[in-house]
């Protein structure tokens, strides 16, 4: 009896957890929006800056501020290049989590998070039941992932008793 209660438990537990997964990553999605949101408002103002001198090439802009014979200037440049490459992939990034199915969004998750956007979804999260196909399939498959991790953990100690004892051998 104790032990069907753990196991119903354990699975309460693996679904629970496995639902906020989906949740996660829709908070995360729109943190990674607000910051993708962010970053081409600070490359639009080096445009506008390009519009004005350059003739809108904004490479060309880019050019001058590394000819410049100050280096903070210099420097700045590989600042504009770096951001804008940054922002091209997190906009690549964001459109795979705006666009694709969450079975397509965990995996690739878990293979390109970015830490800083985690760590600063992890500190605002807030649990919530997210109500859609894919994530409750994901809180089922949580489920019974823990109930077998349960199940494993306490048949283990039993087979490995019976495998001790002389008179109990399999036929």
């Amino acid at each position: 009896m104790i032990k069907g209660l753990l196991d119903k438990i354990c699975f309460t537990i693996g679904a629970i957890v496995f639902l906020q997964l989906p949740h996660f990553i829709e908070q995360y999605t729109q943190r990674m929006g607000g910051y993708a949101s962010s970053q081409a408002e600070q490359i639009a103002e080096y445009q506008n800056i390009a519009d004005q001198h350059f003739g809108g090439d904004l490479t060309a802009y880019i050019s001058r501020l590394a000819q410049n014979s100050d280096p903070a200037i210099a420097e700045s440049a590989q600042q504009i290049n770096q951001r804008i490459q940054k922002t091209q992939t997190i906009e690549n990034e964001l459109t795979v989590f705006e666009s694709k199915p969450l079975w397509y969004q965990v995996p690739y998750f878990i293979t390109h998070m970015r830490m800083d956007l985690v760590n600063g979804t992890a500190q605002n999260f807030s649990p919530g039941l997210p109500i859609n196909l894919w994530a409750w399939g994901y809180g089922l498959v949580g489920g019974v992932l823990f109930s077998l991790l349960f199940n494993g953990i306490v048949l283990i100690p039993k087979k490995l008793h019976r495998s001790k004892q002389p008179g109990l051998r399999k036929t």
